[in-house]
């Protein structure tokens, strides 16, 4: 990153006041698909990973202490804010506090140094776009490259960040906008929380908004203007 934009935090950065509680753990899935849970209690994701292996979230402080809770504490957190689901618990084997986070490079290429993936980009986990975004930078390089070396055409490296950064900004987008929409700020008032639960229904109750998210979640196609 220093070699293309003179500095290791030369960017656009953003950090938000909230982080997850992540855990792993033995257990089966607790329910066929991830679950997204915005609840009075606070927000919760329980993702899998595998049939025998679950990942599990829930809103944290940043400066929260991963060993501060027991294991029971931890249940009790995640089951409260998912109400409607029984979790099907197991042992936890691994716990950490994920701060959240967005950050685009001021630059992305210099002379033929190109920045791709955590180098040149991150975002808040909500969207889930971490490695969508690092698998297209990727293969935009990949094309580039091939270009340069295999038919001496520099066209496709020199248009490579701009083509990268249009991907990458729609889905810092996407990133904050599920976030805002899922999370509460701790500075939120009455009047912030009930727009919030507006936008969510708006999403989750029309076939337009549902698209959207759809579409946003599991990717663009990279021939669609990238």
């Amino acid at each position: 990153r220093t070699a293309v934009t003179g500095s290791p935090t030369g960017g656009y950065f953003r950090e938000y006041p909230f982080a997850w509680f992540g855990i792993l753990t033995e257990a089966p899935p607790s329910a066929e698909e991830l679950i997204y849970s915005s609840s009075p209690a606070g927000f919760a994701l329980i993702s899998q990973r595998s049939p025998e292996v679950q990942r599990m979230y829930f809103q944290c402080d940043p400066d929260a202490d991963p060993n501060a809770l027991t294991d029971a504490e931890i249940w009790a957190t995640l089951q409260e804010r998912v109400p409607g689901t029984e979790l099907a618990e197991g042992p936890i084997f691994q716990r950490d506090v994920l701060r959240f986070r967005s950050f685009v490079a001021h630059e992305l290429r210099h002379g033929r140094v190109a920045l791709v993936g955590d180098a040149a980009h991150t975002v808040p986990p909500t969207g889930a776009k971490g490695m969508n975004l690092a698998v297209a930078d990727v293969l935009l390089l990949n094309r580039a490259l091939r270009a340069l070396l295999l038919e001496g055409d520099e066209r496709p490296l020199d248009g490579y960040a701009d083509t990268a950064l249009r991907r990458i900004w729609k889905a810092q987008h996407f990133s904050w906008w599920m976030t805002s929409m899922l999370h509460t700020a701790p500075d939120a008032s009455d009047f912030d929380q009930r727009r919030q639960l507006g936008e969510l229904r708006g999403v989750v109750e029309s076939e337009a908004g549902s698209a959207y998210l759809a579409e946003a979640y599991t990717g663009w196609p990279l021939e669609a203007g990238v």
